[in-house]
């Protein structure tokens, strides 16, 4: 079966009616698309524009309380076209649970089962970013997955040489981001990016840009992985097309072949 997965952090004023717009500018066929610094109002107004076949969010399951401020006030989306979602659920042992989600889709009789999560930020939480990557950690670990897709705000120098990459040191020194997307993993995940890349033998290409900061940093921020048995016919990051959007990093879009089982 193929499927096409979708990754963007819209940024949390973005402009709703653009972003559906441009998310319905590439769903083509079976679909999932995950979403992460989703506001309320964001994902009602996105929710009526998009003809998705099902779709949940993570702030329907915690509500933010009344004091909480505007950090609590941020979730992650999904949309599935051509799919139900069985089952959803957050990761409550991580720090801020809304800010990831569990899916258990099913296209064509074909089950998935796909992570969407928002890593906290370094300057604002540090230790507390590693942390949550370590909850995020243990839970991939412990459950079979077949996609996972985030704006990780890691690494801090990105390489297709996964030896090369280095991450920020949040108080660990980089560790926990490494249990994630470095050579020190513990999931059977891979990124999409770069098994794309080594399957065709592309060893020279440089890592794509998915945010700037200041603008004059480029960072590969965002991310789409899955198991190595759903093969990648395609991988792009569209940053340009996503500003015009009104989000400040880029939308990823990867076409898998996936494999059931």
């Amino acid at each position: 079966m193929e499927l096409r997965v979708v990754q963007w952090n819209i940024k949390h004023n973005s402009d709703a009616m653009k972003i559906a717009s441009k998310l319905n500018s590439v769903v083509r066929g079976n679909t999932l698309i995950q979403l992460q610094e989703v506001t309320t109002s964001n994902f009602q107004l996105i929710e009526k524009q998009l003809s998705a076949s099902d779709s949940v969010f993570s702030l329907n399951y915690r509500v933010p309380g009344p004091y909480e401020g505007k950090n609590r006030a941020l979730g992650v989306a999904t949309f599935l076209f051509g799919g139900i979602i069985k089952v959803s659920f957050l990761l409550n042992r991580t720090l801020f649970p809304e800010r990831t989600m569990v899916v258990d889709a099913v296209f064509d009789a074909c089950k998935i089962r796909a992570l969407n999560f928002h890593s906290l930020t370094g300057v604002g939480y540090k230790h507390g970013k590693a942390s949550n990557f370590a909850s995020i950690a243990d839970y991939i670990a412990d459950h079979e997955i077949d996609i996972f897709s985030c704006d990780a705000n890691e690494p801090m120098v990105d390489d297709l040489d996964i030896d090369k990459v280095l991450f920020f040191d949040n108080g660990d020194k980089g560790r926990c981001a490494s249990l994630l997307f470095g050579k020190n993993k513990v999931h059977p995940l891979e990124d999409v990016w770069r098994n794309h890349h080594k399957a065709k033998g592309d060893l020279q290409v440089e890592s794509p840009i998915s945010y700037i900061i200041q603008g004059k940093i480029f960072k590969r921020y965002d991310f789409i992985y899955a198991l190595p048995k759903h093969v990648s016919v395609n991988i792009e990051y569209q940053l340009e097309e996503s500003i015009k959007a009104s989000s400040d990093h880029a939308m990823v879009l990867a076409d898998l072949l996936i494999t059931d089982p």
